[in-house]
């Protein structure tokens, strides 16, 4: 019988202790090679035979790559091969500790347990840590209680939460410890130039300007149709100093043409017709075989049966 190698014996090992004896031995057949990656078919004197696996391989039929080829295990600890499966694990050496034996059992997130209210250790390094904190808590060791979770910050503005306590940043035009309180920015003398009125509004203000003047101080004369306040094409005409009006393209009405007329109070679909309100105009919305205003009859073509 020939010598096996380590990893060929080891691989036998395994197959019969995971339960693969004799009655589910494996047969090495001529022009039917069962084993892969190289492996050589190997036959005991009793008929049955087993997978001698070339290094770097294992399992049954060598299908395996060796999990402990390169050895990955850190800090002394030893690679366990499971040959069947084709997986590892490692068995750490004394006060080591991981899926590698990467951590040493002296690292903070196993001594001290530095994370609170039930917060998760992360190992960063050898001695360095990092905490995954339960909702409701905060800090670098989650020792803080998260005052931002009852939302204490009024209008829109943003909480932090640092050591139980709580900051707001307010929006413009507001203030206050939780931004409850609204800026008077009418407070501020001249705020609205050559007579105009501060209107104080929630987080702004608006000023109300005397006539001759406009822009958000009152700082700038008024020109009328400059800019144009009609909409829709309508053409602005001044009239006087202060004044102007509109001239509103056909279908359009208003002081600055605002509106499109509604043009279906004396429309002419018929036959149950429904009017549809365009510009300057009215289309009809007709029921099956009804074209035009709904009074023409669409013409309909018949084909033959068998056509």
């Amino acid at each position: 019988m020939p010598a096996l190698r380590p990893a060929a014996l080891r691989a036998l090992l395994w197959l019969w202790l995971c339960g693969a004896g004799p009655a589910h031995a494996l047969q090495c057949r001529g022009g039917q090679e069962p084993c892969v990656n190289e492996g050589t078919c190997v036959t005991y004197h009793n008929g049955t035979g087993y997978c001698r696996c070339p290094e770097g391989f294992l399992g049954e039929y060598c299908q395996h790559r060796d999990p402990c080829e390169k050895n990955r295990c850190q800090n002394g600890g030893t690679c366990v091969t499971q040959a069947m499966l084709g997986k590892a694990t490692c068995r750490c050496a004394p006060g080591f500790t991981g899926e590698d034996c990467q951590y040493s059992t002296s690292h903070p997130c196993f001594v001290s347990r530095p994370c609170q209210n039930g917060g998760t250790c992360h190992m960063l390094s050898w001695d360095t840590y990092e905490c995954t904190c339960q909702v409701g808590f905060t800090g670098k060791q989650c020792q803080w209680t998260d005052v931002c979770l009852s939302h204490p910050c009024e209008n829109g503005s943003t909480c932090s939460s640092v050591a139980n306590q709580f900051s707001c940043r307010c929006p413009a035009g507001i203030t206050g410890q939780k931004c409850d309180a609204d800026i008077n920015e009418c407070d501020i003398p001249g705020r609205c130039q050559h007579g105009g009125t501060c209107l104080n509004l929630p987080g702004s203000y608006r000023c109300q300007c005397p006539q001759g003047f406009t822009g958000q101080h009152c700082d700038s004369p008024y020109v009328p149709c400059a800019p144009s306040p009609c909409v829709n094409g309508g053409t602005c005409r001044q009239t006087g100093d202060f004044t102007s009006e509109c001239h509103c393209l056909p279908g359009f009405e208003g002081s600055n043409c605002e509106r499109n007329i509604d043009d279906c109070p004396n429309h002419k679909c018929q036959n149950g017709g429904v009017c549809v309100d365009g510009v300057n105009t009215y289309n009809c919305r007709c029921p099956p075989q009804w074209t035009g205003k709904c009074r023409e009859e669409g013409i309909m073509f018949m084909l033959p049966q068998g056509a």
